[in-house]
C-alpha cells in the first residue's frame, strides 16, 4: 500500500500508518496512546498535552479518510482492505469478500502464537455463539495471516524509522497593499524569496498553505516572515520579523537600511535583501541558529544533526563538532541518500581532524562528499564538502574546481568564498586568497573567520604585525589552534608579553590525543612551506621552539 501510487496519502500520514502496523505486529496496540503517537511519530515534547493539542486526533481522521479513499479507488485489486475504527488506535484488517473485523475483537501476533492450553477466556455471555465466535475467529486468523506476509514483504523496503527533524520552511508573507508603496513592497519580497532560495538550510514558501495543508517539511518547523520595506531619497530601509506560527510569537525582528550611493535604486535594493536573507539563512542566521538551540534543547536525527554542524563548525566548537559526528553518523543509517548529512558529515570528518590524521577516514570523507555532489549537484554545500575533502586529500586543484562550483551556485552565502579564500592563501596561492576574502567581507555585518583569519595571516606575512595581532585577538578561542600560533607568532615579533604565555595555555593539546609539532601541525591542515617558515620564526622570537598544539579542533 505504501508503495501504491493509488494511496494519496502524505508523508506525515504514511509514517503514522506505518507506526500504528509495527505496534500492532509487536503485540503492542493496547498502549498506544495519543500521547506516545505526538512523541513518537509526530516529534512532540515530552510535555505534550492531548487535551489541549488535537493533532493526533486531527492526523488520525485525515488517514481513516485517505484508507477509505485509497480501497474506494482501488476496488477489488486489493485483496485486503485495512481499516482505523473510530474509538481506539489498532488497525484492522479485513479480506476483501468479507465483512470488517469487530472492532471488540483484537488479534494479536502475540495471542495468535499462544498453546491451545493457553486460549484467551471467552465471556459466558458470548458462549451460546461458539459457532458464529469460531468462524469470526477463523477470518481473523486468516486476514492477520494475511497482512502479516503483506507487512513483512514491505517492511524490508520501508523498515519503520526514529522521527527524522527535515529542514525548517520560511513562509514568506505576500503583502496585500496595493500602488506605489505596494509595487515597491512586492517586489521587494519576490527578490527576498530569491535570495533564500539559494541556501540549503532551509525551504521557502512564498504564501501562506491552505487551511488544512501542511506546508512545512515533514518533521521540520515552520517560520512566518513578513518584512515591511520603505524607501527614501537617502537611504532604503527594510523592517522584518520571525514569527512561530503556532504560538504567533515573535521570535526575532530587526531593521536593516543601506544608503543610496552612486548605485542605482534596484542594486540598492538587491544588496539590502541579499544581506537579510544571509541573516536568516546563513550559517550563523536566526532560523540556523533556533533550529540549532531547539536541537540541543530536544534532540533528533536527521537534519537537526546538519544545523548542530553548521553551527559547530562556524564557531570551531570541539564538543559541538563531537555531538554532531555522532548525531550525524546515526543518521547516515537511516538516510544514506541523504545529501545533506553526508555532506555535513564530511565537513565533519575534516573538521575535528580525522581526515588528516587517517587515510581511511580521509577516503570516507571523499567518499561521503562526492555522494552527497552526485545525489544534489545544485546544492552548494556539497560542493563545499567535496572542496574541503579533496583538500586533505592533497588533490589541491580539484578542491578549488570544487569550491569555485559551490561560489557560483550561491553567490550570496560569504562562508563560501572565505572558505574557499582561506584554503587558496595557506597552500600559497596568496593573492587569490586575499581576492576571496575581500569579496566575503564586502555587505557583511560579521566577517566569516576564515576570511578574517586570511587578512590575519596576510598582514603578518606583510610584516604588519600589530594589525596581525589585533585580528587574531578578535577570532580568539582557546579551540582555535591556528589563531593561537598566530597570536604568539606576532607577539614574538612585536616582543614577548604576557600574551604570549596565555595564549599557550590556550593550546593545551588534548590528553586522548597524541602532540605533534608546530610544523606538522601546520603542514597537516595544508599550510605552504614558507608560511609555515614564517609563523615558526615568531614562535621562536616568543621563545616557543617546538610547542605542542592540540588536533582536535580545526581551522
Amino acid at each position: 500500500m505504501l508503495a501504491d501510487r493509488d494511496f494519496h496519502a502524505t508523508e506525515r500520514h504514511r509514517k503514522l500508518l506505518q507506526y500504528l502496523i509495527d505496534e500492532f505486529f509487536a503485540g503492542r496496540s493496547g498502549r498506544v496512546k495519543a500521547y506516545t503517537i505526538a512523541i513518537d511519530v509526530f516529534g512532540r515534547p515530552t510535555s505534550f498535552e492531548p487535551a489541549t493539542d488535537p493533532i493526533v486526533r486531527v492526523e488520525v481522521s485525515r488517514l481513516r479518510a485517505a484508507l477509505a479513499q485509497y480501497h474506494e479507488t482501488v476496488g477489488e485489486k486489493v485483496k485486503l482492505r485495512i481499516e482505523l475504527p473510530k474509538g481506539n488506535y489498532v488497525p484492522h484488517f479485513a479480506a476483501r469478500d468479507r465483512p470488517p473485523i469487530p472492532s471488540k475483537i483484537v488479534i494479536t501476533p502475540a495471542e495468535m502464537s499462544r498453546k491451545p492450553e493457553e486460549q484467551i477466556a471467552i465471556p459466558s455471555l458470548v458462549q451460546p455463539k461458539r459457532r458464529r465466535f469460531t468462524l469470526v475467529a477463523g477470518a481473523v486468523a486468516g486476514a492477520a495471516a494475511m497482512a502479516g506476509a503483506i507487512y513483512l514483504s514491505v517492511i524490508e523496503r520501508f523498515p519503520w524509522q526514529p522521527v527524522l527533524s527535515a529542514k525548517p520552511t520560511i513562509v514568506i508573507a505576500v503583502p496585500a497593499a496595493s500602488g506605489a508603496d505596494g509595487e515597491e513592497q512586492r517586489n521587494a519580497t519576490d527578490y527576498l524569496v530569491h535570495a533564500l532560495s539559494h541556501f540549503s538550510a532551509v525551504r521557502t514558501l512564498t504564501q501562506i498553505p491552505a487551511a488544512g495543508v501542511d506546508g512545512s517539511s515533514q518533521g521540520g518547523k515552520e517560520y512566518r516572515v513578513s518584512i515591511a520595506y520603505g524607501v527614501s531619497p537617502n537611504e532604503h530601509r527594510v523592517t522584518w520579523q520571525v514569527v512561530d506560527p503556532q504560538t504567533h510569537e515573535a521570535l526575532r525582528a530587526g531593521t536593516a537600511k543601506a544608503a543610496v550611493d552612486s548605485d542605482d535604486a534596484r542594486a540598492v535594493q538587491e544588496k539590502l535583501l541579499a544581506r537579510l536573507a544571509r541573516s536568516l539563512a546563513g550559517e550563523e542566521g536566526v532560523i540556523v541558529s533556533l533550529e540549532a538551540a531547539g536541537q540541543l534543547v530536544t534532540p533528533s536525527l536527521g537534519y537537526g544533526c546538519v544545523l548542530l554542524a553548521y553551527v559547530s563548525l562556524a564557531r570551531i566548537d570541539p564538543e559541538g563538532l563531537a555531538s554532531a559526528h555522532t548525531c550525524l553518523e546515526r543518521s547516515a543509517t537511516y538516510q544514506a541518500v541523504d545529501a545533506h548529512v553526508l555532506a555535513s558529515l564530511a565537513m565533519v570528518l575534516v573538521a575535528t581532524g580525522e581526515a588528516s590524521a587517517s587515510p581511511t577516514a580521509a577516503a570516507r570523507a571523499m567518499e561521503l562528499a562526492d555522494k552527497a555532489v552526485a545525489l544534489a549537484p545544485q546544492s552548494s554545500q556539497s560542493y563545499v564538502a567535496q572542496m574541503q575533502a579533496r583538500f586533505v586529500t592533497g588533490d589541491m586543484e580539484a578542491a578549488f574546481l570544487s569550491g569555485r562550483r559551490a561560489a557560483a551556485l550561491n553567490p550570496l552565502d560569504d562562508a563560501i568564498p572565505a572558505r574557499l579564500g582561506l584554503l587558496l592563501f595557506v597552500s600559497g596561492d596568496y593573492s587569490e586568497g586575499v581576492r576571496f576574502a575581500r569579496v566575503a567581507e564586502v555587505g557583511c555585518k560579521y566577517l566569516h573567520h576564515d576570511a578574517a583569519l586570511t587578512l590575519a595571516l596576510e598582514d603578518y606575512r606583510n610584516g604588519k604585525y600589530r594589525e596581525a595581532l589585533t585580528r587574531a585577538r578578535q577570532l580568539a578561542n582557546p579551540a582555535d589552534t591556528v589563531v593561537n600560533i598566530l597570536r604568539m607568532a606576532a607577539v614574538g615579533q612585536l616582543g614577548p608579553t604576557r600574551e604570549t604565555s596565555t595564549a599557550v595555555d590556550e593550546l593545551r593539546w588534548n590528553k586522548s590525543g597524541m602532540p605533534r609539532s608546530v610544523e606538522s601541525e601546520l603542514a597537516a591542515r595544508g599550510y605552504a612551506p614558507d608560511l609555515i617558515t614564517l609563523l615558526v620564526d615568531g614562535l621562536g622570537k616568543a621563545g616557543i621552539r617546538q610547542s605542542a598544539v592540540t588536533s582536535n579542533a580545526r581551522s
